[in-house]
């Protein structure tokens, strides 16, 4: 069976800037673009607009550039909207999602999903793309009706024959509708807050050999739910989007505090990064007992270690970074951590 190898790019905001540098990096030297490397392209918020463009035949060096030409009129914030939103995000979100959709729409047109299963050809650029759905329906097997269910996580795919209207602006505003920073889109927010590192979803997709029975997904052998690869050939190449390594409660912290005897106001602080980091490293965990060392390899970058850049070491970056020196510095931090691995990632991806 042909080896499948799989990009997951991780959610992270402007963070983006570190994983799209690395494979602009690749391109730069090795002239190969993604959708040239991979058979699928997994993403999730940030991530999930990265690969979404890439799938989508745009250039390394454009989707990098966005970072550094569109992140202050992404994350656009007037004095207004603070006052109407109670000063920041108490009362709504932090940012307007409107510059932002233009931006989408003036790349994507009025493309969709099937224009990316169009030209995901000979095993190559097929994209997963993580959100969250707030309002999700199933029909009920005794009566045969529409019901809501729990809120979970829903994933959009260029091979699933459900998804082929959805719009690439309205997929990439999905999976990145960050609570408080966006707005809730088409009842979704980011995929980050249960699929933020997509790579346990890409390998379920690509193992999974289970008949569809109602013709909801595609493949190119049938209807099944995924590409019933065999676990040995499936290579996954994963992005993290950096981290300031501080996302504990510091030793004594808990009983100090009540004796951790806590309650809203003690948990309000740790539970939003809690609840992306412990679905990121779930999901690293789960795949790293499943694949061999030499069919995974992950990159993450760690703003507290000695090498990071002097104006970033030690500093908790939001996912709305706007100031160039910052986008800078993650991208030297992005080449360096680059050179260093060079030649273990072109052994890694065969290339």
């Amino acid at each position: 069976m042909s080896q499948l190898k799989i990009l997951s790019v991780d959610g992270g905001g402007t963070r983006g800037i570190i994983p799209a540098t690395i494979l602009h990096r690749i391109y730069e030297e090795k002239g190969k673009h993604p959708t040239e490397i991979f058979g699928l392209m997994a993403g999730t918020s940030t991530g999930g607009i990265l690969c979404t463009g890439y799938a989508f035949g745009i250039s390394t060096e454009d989707m990098l550039d966005l970072y550094f030409s569109k992140s202050s009129e992404i994350f656009y914030d007037s004095g207004w909207d603070d006052i109407r939103d109670g000063f920041g995000k108490n009362l709504g979100a932090d940012y307007s999602n409107k510059r932002f959709k233009r931006i989408l729409e003036d790349i994507f047109k009025d493309s969709t999903l099937k224009d990316i299963r169009d030209k995901s050809r000979d095993e190559r650029g097929r994209l997963m793309v993580c959100s969250f759905d707030l309002n999700p329906e199933e029909t009920d097997p005794a009566t045969n009706k529409i019901r809501p269910i729990n809120f979970r996580p829903r994933i959009y795919h260029s091979d699933f024959n459900r998804d082929q209207d959805v719009s690439l602006v309205d997929l990439c505003l999905m999976t990145s509708a960050g609570p408080t920073y966006f707005p809730i889109y088409k009842d979704h927010i980011d995929g980050g807050v249960s699929l933020n590192n997509p790579a346990m979803a890409a390998l379920a997709y690509a193992i999974n050999s289970q008949d569809d029975g109602v013709k909801e997904y595609r493949h190119p052998d049938g209807n099944k739910k995924g590409l019933g690869k065999d676990m040995r050939d499936v290579q996954i190449f994963s992005l993290g989007c950096g981290t300031s390594n501080q996302n504990y409660i510091p030793a004594g912290e808990i009983m100090k505090r009540s004796n951790g005897d806590w309650g809203n106001l003690q948990w309000v602080k740790y539970l939003p990064d809690m609840l992306t980091e412990t679905n990121m490293q779930a999901s690293d965990y789960y795949v790293n007992q499943l694949l061999r060392s030499d069919q995974y390899k992950r990159i993450q970058l760690y703003f507290d270690l000695p090498e990071a850049p002097e104006l970033i070491r030690g500093k908790t970056l939001g996912l709305d970074v706007k100031r160039e020196d910052l986008l800078e510095a993650m991208m030297n931090y992005a080449n360096n951590v680059f050179d260093k691995q060079r030649d273990a990632i072109y052994d890694f991806l065969n290339i």
